[in-house]
Parts: C-alpha cells; structure tokens; sequence
C-alpha cells in the first residue's frame, strides 16, 4: 500500500504557473494567474484565477456571444504559438445562469472548432477562481504541449474584450510524460 501511494504522488507534477497582471483589462474576467498541473490519477488540472468573483451568470450575456475562459494547447512540438493557433481549446462557458460547462474542442481547419472530449469544471471556494480537469487522451496524449490562457467578456466580438495570458503571445511548455 505504501508504495502505490508513492507512485501516484510521483505521477502528479509541479504546476506551470503563468501570472498577469492587474488591471490589464476591465471587469471580473481579467486573468490573474493561469496554472496547470498532472494530478495523481494522469488528468490535467487547469486553475484559472480572475479579479472578481466569476460565476455562470458572470459568463452570460443579454445579447451577442457569451464570456468564456479558454487554455490554448498546442500538441505539435514544432508549432510556433506566436504564429499558429492552437489545435486544441480547453474551454468553460455558462450552461444556464446556475451551472458551468467545459470542454475539449480540436481547431483543424478555418472552421469552428468540433468538440473532442469533455472536461470537468467547478468554481472554487472562493468564486475567483475556476478549477477545470481534462484528460490526456482529449489532448491527443502529446509528450509536451504548450499552452496560454485567454478570457472573453460577454457580448463582446471584438479582440479588444479578450484577456491572452502571457500577454506576449507566447506559450508556456508542459511535459506531460
């Protein structure tokens, strides 16, 4: 017993933390702090911190398209994220004004992105903070993945209502294996 319990903490990783900071944008959804971590059971743990306390009805919107919170994963290990989007969205919506949803969606083409794996999400204790687990094999179980974060206000179609953390389009790397 001892053992398979030192095993499954050698299986969970140090987190990747990327940091943004305050006030780049307006409103709750402005990224605090992105970190994304391997968990003792091989999911990725994504938590997504913001300004303000983000919960579904944060995410609605009365007209256009509604707030989300995104990680940006590219699997390719020769993509360049600085000139490629990223082949794989990690995204978190709101369902209904009460409920979250999440999920894992590949972008092949100029098309919208198609849904390729589910994703779990829940609001931290707090309510600052979204807390969303993905599994490897949604993600193609690549060796090493980059990845960024991105928040969108509700209602807004422009990019000047999108938060991109690290704010220079850069990625931060992560090991899987």
């Amino acid at each position: 017993m001892p053992l398979a319990v030192a095993a499954a903490l050698a299986a969970a990783s140090m987190p990747a933390v990327i940091k943004d900071p305050a006030n780049d944008v307006s409103g709750p959804l402005d990224l605090r702090r992105a970190a994304l971590k391997r968990t003792s059971d091989g999911r990725l743990r994504a938590t997504l911190t913001f300004a303000g306390k983000v919960t579904p009805s944060t995410l609605l919107a009365s007209s256009g398209p509604p707030g989300s919170a995104c990680m940006r994963v590219w699997t390719d290990p020769d993509a360049d994220p600085a000139a490629t989007r990223p082949d794989r969205l990690v995204c978190v919506t709101a369902r209904s004004e009460d409920e979250l949803r999440a999920g894992v969606f590949a972008q092949s083409d100029a098309g919208l992105p198609r849904r390729v794996g589910s994703a779990s999400v829940k609001g931290s204790s707090s309510g600052r903070s979204l807390v969303t687990r993905i599994s490897q094999s949604s993600l193609g179980r690549p060796e090493l993945i980059r990845f960024a974060v991105e928040s969108t206000r509700p209602g807004c179609k422009r990019t000047a209502c999108i938060d991109i953390v690290p704010d220079s389009g850069a990625a931060r790397r992560f090991r899987l294996r």
